[in-house]
């Protein structure tokens, strides 16, 4: 069997890409991925299907991926991965956690790019409207970002 986990930290982690923050009001919707791979807390667009979900950046934002545990890693899949057909719970509005890819603090506004980072750098990048920071953090860190 393979070793998925050979190091530990001392601490628990504030968070992880993907994981709700907090029972803060908050909608969640079901989409399927229509093709490719996306990972916990990126974002995602409305795909060509009407249940459909892609990583494109558009105007239509559907949200934000929600962390699905039980999901097998295969060769087809890597840890913390959706893949194409598969059925993504997406947050469109509260709090989750994703991962900052530049160093953000609070009430910024939260842009995609076209890598699907997330940042609070507006040129060149696809807003995430009504979607904010909710924390400091540096980039790579974890942060929470919401929509009320």
């Amino acid at each position: 069997m393979a070793v998925l986990q050979s190091s530990f930290v001392e601490d628990i982690p504030v968070g992880y890409p993907g994981m709700e923050a907090d029972g803060e009001l908050s909608n969640i919707i079901t989409r399927t991925l229509e093709s490719g791979t996306v990972g916990f807390g990126k974002a995602v667009y409305q795909g060509t299907a009407d249940r459909g979900a892609v990583t494109t950046p558009s105007a239509n934002l559907l949200g934000f991926t929600i962390a699905n545990k039980t999901l097998p890693v295969t060769a087809d899949r890597a840890a913390d991965t959706f893949v194409a057909k598969d059925n993504l719970r997406i947050k469109n509005r509260g709090k989750i956690w994703v991962l900052a890819s530049v160093a953000v603090t609070p009430r910024q506004p939260v842009y995609v790019t076209s890598a699907g980072a997330i940042t609070n750098v507006s040129t060149g990048n696809t807003a995430a409207a009504g979607w904010e920071f909710d924390d400091t953090a540096a980039s790579g860190a974890p942060v929470r970002i919401v929509r009320r």
